[in-house]
């Protein structure tokens, strides 16, 4: 996934945002805090490094440095990266998993 710029970005959590509950959103969703709750959007979900989500996240395009701990279903594209880490299970049309990431789970 190309680097966004934060213009492209509709929604943000922030690095100490705990957000507890389920993030719906059309447009596309950084993560750089926690979240324990569904993540559920139209075109991409960013992970930052700092960002831990617990529970499901469903996109298009879903680029992970950070720790997902549940289902991960990207229509188009699951890109992992060296930094991060996917614990569960992994529906994606294209997966890329990075050396030096972390995947548990079935694909």
């Amino acid at each position: 996934m190309e680097r966004r710029s934060m213009e492209n970005v509709d929604t943000i959590i922030g690095l100490n945002v705990n957000l507890k509950g389920n993030l719906k959103n059309k447009g596309s969703i950084q993560v750089n805090g926690s979240v324990e709750g569904e993540v559920r959007c139209d075109e991409s979900v960013n992970v930052g490094e700092t960002a831990v989500i617990k529970g499901p996240v469903v996109a298009k395009v879903i680029e992970v440095s950070g720790t997902i701990k549940g289902l991960v279903e990207a229509t188009e594209k699951l890109e992992i990266n060296p930094t991060g880490k996917v614990i569960g299970d992994i529906n994606a049309k294209t997966l890329i998993i990075k050396q030096g990431a972390v995947f548990v789970g079935k694909s």
